[in-house]
């Protein structure tokens, strides 16, 4: 691995952080605009639909570790989605005391819509790249995002720790 050392080195990491920046800002503006018939998820009830659609039924604590929430602010998200009918506690086999949450047949439904949505403002903004540039832009976004996961595991562990 190369360490970020030189002028151009840092030049680029300069310039990431402004593009990152503006991306964050402009991405939720652009997803929220959403078709007129289509119901609009904000983002953190979409992230929550899309994974409990991804890895299925979960347990509230594993929700928060995999958003790097507390358990309180997951409570509250889930409470809003079992109130909007998109998701539903059901118990959880291997432990009668605990709960599980899956999506509802809505929330598949609004999942669905709103992921179709999305990907096509992608689609969109990208359709005049080479497969090439898609494919590598999926890798190094994927691993700028591991390295963001990572950062927020150990930052987790350390405020944990006594």
């Amino acid at each position: 691995m190369q360490l970020v050392e030189s002028t151009a080195d840092l030049a680029s990491v300069e310039s990431i952080e402004q593009e990152l920046t503006l991306l964050v800002r402009r991405a939720q503006k652009v997803y929220l605009r959403g078709a007129p018939a289509a119901q609009v998820v904000e983002r953190a009830a979409y992230g929550i639909l899309a994974w409990l659609h991804d890895m299925g039924p979960l347990r509230p604590g594993a929700l928060a570790a995999h958003f790097h929430l507390d358990a309180s602010t997951i409570s509250r998200q889930v409470t809003s989605l079992e109130q909007a009918g998109l998701v539903a506690r059901e118990p959880d086999a291997e432990d009668r005391r605990a709960c599980r949450l899956r999506l509802t047949e809505h929330g598949q439904e609004v999942l669905t819509a709103t992921r179709a949505e999305r990907r096509g403002v992608v689609r969109g903004l990208l359709q005049s790249w080479s497969r090439e540039d898609l494919a590598n832009f999926a890798s190094l976004l994927a691993a700028f995002n591991a390295g963001l996961d990572h950062q927020l595991s150990q930052s987790t562990r350390e405020e944990s720790q006594p």
